[in-house]
C-alpha cells in the first residue's frame, strides 16, 4: 500500500466510512459509485489533485451515509432534473456537486498547510 492509498483509509475512518477504494488508471480524476458505495480514484494525480478528489469523494458518500443509499440516490438524481429544468448544468450546479467541491477545496487547504 502506498501514502496515498494509507492516507486515503485513514481519512475514510475518520469519517466513519467503511466504502470500497479503488486506485487505478482512470480517465477522470475520480468518482463516487453509491450503488456499491464505493470511491474511485485515478492513481497518476499530483498530491493536490489527489486531496481534491479524495475529499470530494468523501463528500458524497457522506451524503449516502447520513441519508441512506436509496434517499441519497433519489435526492441526487431529483437535483439534477432540477438543474436541467431551470436550464442549469446538471453536475456544475448540482447542490451536491457543489458542496461536494467546497468541502475538497476547505479540507485540501487544511491537509496542505501539514503536508510540504
Amino acid at each position: 500500500m502506498n501514502s496515498k492509498e494509507r492516507f486515503a483509509m485513514k481519512e475514510l475512518k475518520v469519517y466513519g466510512l467503511s466504502c470500497d477504494l479503488i486506485f487505478d488508471n482512470l480517465n477522470f480524476n475520480g468518482k463516487y459509485d453509491s450503488d456499491t458505495d464505493t470511491i474511485y480514484i485515478h492513481k497518476g494525480l499530483s498530491k493536490k489533485d489527489f486531496m481534491m478528489t479524495l475529499y470530494h469523494e468523501i463528500n458524497h458518500a457522506i451524503h449516502r451515509l447520513e441519508m441512506g443509499a436509496e434517499d441519497y440516490k433519489n435526492d441526487y438524481e431529483l437535483e439534477m432534473e432540477r438543474c436541467i429544468l431551470s436550464d442549469l448544468d446538471p453536475y456544475k450546479d448540482n447542490y451536491y456537486e457543489v458542496a461536494a467541491e467546497e468541502f475538497a477545496k476547505q479540507k485540501t487547504k487544511e491537509e496542505m498547510l501539514w503536508v510540504k
